[in-house]
């Protein structure tokens, strides 16, 4: 088992890192997925004991993924923030003006409506980079009819797809369950892949994942490694 893995999607060749990032060496680019920044302040305004020490791992984590690649363009796949803006999220603009030269670019996704007016922040609903088109929240997907997304839309949608464009994404923490023996079950963060759409994990430390049940490829993360589960079927 390795710290990351490469993945070839969308013609593009990436590596799937550990945390739940992703780069890709031919656009100089990482991508990262549903960070929900200021989430223990949200907890603490709610009167939810939540430890400091949880942000405090969060931004080195992010800082650690960020500086791994030390020129590369940064897209935050959506709910980079928690809501409302707080003292924990304002630590995030310090972070990007210690890195001047570096590009932030965040495609809004549904928890980032408060967003703050930062010019080092870029900020688009969708954008589109090499053969990626970024996007937070899959065409179709309704958590309340468990539908993760759908084809048909995604394609009436973008019709970039049909000249061989694919879709990259967050919102839907993806996950994987693996049953063993008995009562033996395992469940882990985990990357999606199909030959149209790319999910990422959440990378926040407070957001949990969700078992897709769709037809792809897997990729897991467990004991900070990223362990390739193969292709599974609904």
């Amino acid at each position: 088992m390795e710290q990351w893995l490469n993945y070839t999607f969308g013609g593009h060749s990436c590596r799937l890192f550990f945390d739940g990032s992703l780069y890709v060496e031919a656009l100089d680019t990482l991508f990262l997925s549903d960070i929900h920044l200021g989430k223990g302040g949200q907890f603490r305004k709610e009167g939810i004991p939540t430890p400091i020490a949880v942000h405090r791992f969060g931004m080195k984590r992010l800082s650690s993924a960020i500086d791994r690649h030390p020129n590369a363009r940064i897209v935050f796949l959506g709910d980079l923030f928690e809501g409302a803006q707080n003292k924990e999220t304002s630590e995030l603009l310090t972070f990007i003006k210690q890195r001047p030269n570096r590009e932030f670019i965040l495609v809004k996704g549904n928890h980032d409506f408060d967003l703050p007016t930062w010019s080092e922040l870029k900020v688009y609903d969708e954008y589109h980079l090499g053969n990626f088109i970024c996007l937070h929240e899959p065409p179709g997907s309704n958590f309340d009819k468990n539908i993760s997304f759908d084809f048909e839309k995604a394609r009436l949608q973008y019709r970039e797809m049909s000249e061989g464009k694919v879709l990259i994404c967050g919102h839907l923490h993806p996950g994987a369950s693996l049953k063993g023996k008995g009562r033996f079950r395992v469940k882990m963060k985990a990357f999606f892949f199909n030959q149209w759409i790319g999910v990422l994990p959440a990378f926040g430390a407070l957001t949990g994942h969700y078992s897709l049940a769709e037809k792809g490829t897997y990729f897991g993360i467990a004991e900070n490694y990223v362990v390739p589960l193969g292709d599974w079927d609904k």
